[in-house]
């Protein structure tokens, strides 16, 4: 039995579909359960990419963004529809690549995520994960160069507390957002990716009908 609306002579690996690159955020090595949590995305008509840019490894961050651009690139050459969801640390990296590659990618979804008040940061943070800092500095030029409408495919998700990333920090303007009924940084995005994820991956499958 074929799938509905597919064609009896294209088999489905060749057909386009929905993928998802998932960066994760700070500390990426120690939370490889996320890319587990990713599989569920399939049951949702999504394709999910775990690429963790390794923050803490020393690398500046030019060399991990040009690694996230050709990674969009090759899925997206392949006639993919291509979606970011970044978390905490990531959201500024998936944020910094949908500037560079806004006509190539069809929404974004930050989730905690730390896009404003880098000053706010404890400095020994930025010691350790110099690509984080090089991410946030690239990121005030990234959104001048989002037209309004750009700014409203991303979602913003940050919960009622985050003592990591204030609510605050995590508004775009003109970006979408979303305050999730919950409280503190870890546990809101391990209830994300998991149980809120059929809400944003709804809302970036919406995103591709317009």
């Amino acid at each position: 039995m074929r799938r509905e609306g597919s064609s009896p002579f294209i088999p489905t690996i060749f057909m386009k579909q929905h993928h998802v690159i998932y960066v994760p955020g700070l500390g990426d090595p120690r939370y490889g359960k996320q890319g587990w949590a990713l599989r569920l995305w399939s049951v949702y008509g999504v394709y999910a990419h775990y690429f963790p840019l390794i923050w803490g490894d020393g690398e500046l961050f030019e060399p991990k963004f040009k690694r996230l651009i050709n990674k969009i690139d090759e899925v997206y050459d392949q006639g993919h529809i291509v979606s970011l969801v970044g978390v905490s640390a990531g959201a500024s990296a998936v944020v910094n690549a949908y500037a560079q590659r806004k006509d190539k990618i069809n929404g974004v979804v930050c989730i905690c995520g730390k896009l404003n008040n880098p000053q706010t940061m404890y400095p020994h943070i930025f010691i350790k994960n110099p690509a984080f800092k090089g991410s946030m500095e690239k990121l005030p030029s990234s959104l001048r160069k989002l037209s309004s409408a750009k700014r409203r495919r991303i979602l913003s998700i940050h919960p009622l507390s985050d003592h990591s990333v204030p609510p605050a920090d995590t508004i775009i303007p003109g970006a979408q957002e979303k305050r999730v009924i919950s409280m503190g940084h870890v546990f809101t995005i391990a209830t994300q990716i998991t149980l809120g994820a059929p809400a944003f991956i709804s809302y970036l499958k919406r995103l591709a009908k317009i």
